[in-house]
């Protein structure tokens, strides 16, 4: 049904609904329009007079009053990337190499935000703890293990050798596998993180 087989008042009043809307999102004025629209097709008949169609149109309440309810409060925050959530999505990945506390003003950018949603948060908080520091610290510790080689046997003759606290090959791709992944995933964190910052959203 068109706004011309609408009830004059139920017309004129969709009209005002349409005037008082234009500082909503294009979408979401589309959508009230039509829900206004569709609802007072189905209460208002066309050949009902003006006093029934004033009755279901009390009941509405006044168009200024219903895009009120659907706007955001003025002293509310935008949900959006500013200094501190860029700052959050630095120091996560690379704060920890400032003794760690990089990474804990990085947590605490995060959590005190409304950019991000609860579930953002622990992922930003626990892939992975420390950011990049955490990767190097464990690539130090891997490197500490040393394959130490000892041979015996007589000198100018046959030599036989043996690996002592070493890494076998499966176990050296394991640990690069590892310390990839801890490489990794500190920084396609950040990249989500920055990603849904840039998206409206409540905590």
């Amino acid at each position: 049904m068109t706004t011309d087989t609408l009830h004059p008042l139920a017309a004129d009043y969709l009209e005002r609904l349409r005037r008082a809307g234009r500082d909503l999102p294009a979408g979401r004025r589309r959508e009230l329009l039509a829900e206004i629209q569709g609802h007072l097709s189905e209460a208002i008949e066309p050949g009902a007079s003006d006093a029934q169609a004033l009755t279901v149109l009390d009941r509405l309440g006044e168009p200024e009053a219903i895009i009120a309810a659907e706007m955001p409060p003025r002293d509310e925050p935008p949900n959006r990337r500013g200094v501190a959530e860029w700052a959050a999505i630095i120091l996560l990945p690379f704060g920890g190499f400032i003794f760690g506390v990089g990474w804990l003003v990085g947590l605490i950018l995060l959590w005190s935000s409304r950019a991000w949603t609860t579930r953002d948060k622990w992922i930003g908080t626990l892939v992975i703890p420390g950011g990049l520091a955490t990767a190097l610290f464990v690539a130090l510790i891997a490197g500490g293990t040393t394959t130490n080689r000892y041979c015996s046997g007589f000198p100018g003759g046959v030599q036989h050798c043996t690996n002592a606290g070493g890494s076998s090959t499966g176990s050296t791709v394991l640990g690069t596998a590892v310390f990839v992944v801890l490489v990794l995933a500190p920084l396609v964190t950040a990249i989500y993180l920055a990603r849904r910052a840039g998206r409206p959203r409540s905590l």
